[in-house]
């Protein structure tokens, strides 16, 4: 068969592309999960606050359900490698190019008054981040009620202290490259007095110091790479952040999506801490473990060497 005849690969269009070509759902839609036996959820294309994404329930039939995060995806042709956000019931976790473990985590039902909703976010190409849609406002509109004015202080304190920490990162960053050097510069061979006078012990000492060196460096750079990583990654975040904190925040205006987008502020908050929590303890992993150590080494190195040459005198 030559090759003008030969049969030709079928390509199956990618979920994000068929994501991005579905019509938005104007109500709400049955999904049957593949399970044994098969269980069904109601799901929501596309809401109007949020058109990356896809909203799932589970039914009010009062039976017991289990299944995971993964199967509803799966049922709904989503991908979880093109799902780079989820919220499970108000629990934000990214996606990790489908491997977060929150996706296979069983899946039995929601705490009581708790966010009903699996929110999945799809890496929709070319899209960018929805513009929540402020309610209408009026003279006569009623005052905040306990729980938007609560709402109002979550997104307050998420994005002041996200500030915070991002302030920090820039700091940690220089520290990490500082730490770096002194771990490279320290991590060496004995000099010819040094590895003449120390005895057995003191070059297995050495030894088992250049090695925790080695592991303090490599700590070190998989942080300054996860901060790399994040920068780029929330480049575009932070200004959909930035323009909804100044355009609704911070005049207290409701706005339509305000539930997930308070989860989404709350979400990076924790990100930015713990990535500064990592930095700062890789930083003070490496002094103790990586520098300390092997200066103890070698001043106890260095006081054999001065002792060894004073008796030559």
């Amino acid at each position: 068969m030559s090759d003008s005849q030969s049969p030709q690969p079928q390509h199956t269009p990618d979920c994000r592309a068929l994501f991005a070509q579905r019509p938005a759902s104007q109500a709400w839609e049955v999904v049957t999960l593949p399970t044994n036996p098969p269980q069904q959820l109601w799901a929501w294309f596309k809401p109007a606050a949020t058109p990356t994404a896809v909203m799932l329930q589970v039914p009010p039939t009062g039976v017991a359900m289990a299944f995971t995060v993964r199967q509803a995806l799966h049922a709904i042709g989503i991908d979880p490698t093109a799902v780079p956000t989820c919220s499970l019931f108000g629990f934000w976790f990214p996606g990790d190019g489908g491997a977060s473990p929150h996706f296979d985590q069983p899946v039995s039902g929601l705490a009581p008054r708790g966010d009903p909703n699996i929110v999945a976010y799809v890496d929709v190409p070319g899209a960018a981040d929805p513009a929540p849609v402020a309610m209408p406002a009026s003279d006569d509109a009623p005052p905040l009620d306990d729980h938007a004015r609560e709402v109002f202080k979550s997104f307050e304190r998420d994005w002041k202290t996200a500030q915070s920490a991002e302030r920090q990162l820039g700091g940690l960053k220089k520290n990490l490259t500082d730490m770096q050097q002194r771990l490279n510069t320290m991590n060496r061979d004995l000099t010819g007095d040094e590895a003449l006078y120390a005895d057995r012990a003191d070059l297995e000492e050495w030894r088992d110091a250049r090695r925790f060196l080695r592991d303090a460096a490599q700590r070190l750079s998989k942080v300054v790479k996860e901060f790399v990583a994040g920068e780029t990654t929330y480049a575009g975040k932070r200004m959909w952040f930035q323009e909804i904190y100044e355009t609704y925040v911070s005049t207290q205006t409701p706005f339509a999506g305000m539930e997930e987008a308070r989860g989404e502020f709350e979400y990076y908050r924790r990100t930015i801490q713990n990535l500064c929590d990592r930095m700062q303890g890789a930083y003070h992993h490496a002094q103790h473990e990586g520098i300390t150590k092997s200066q103890n080494v070698l001043s106890r190195i260095a006081i054999k060497v001065a002792a060894k040459k004073a008796k030559g005198r």
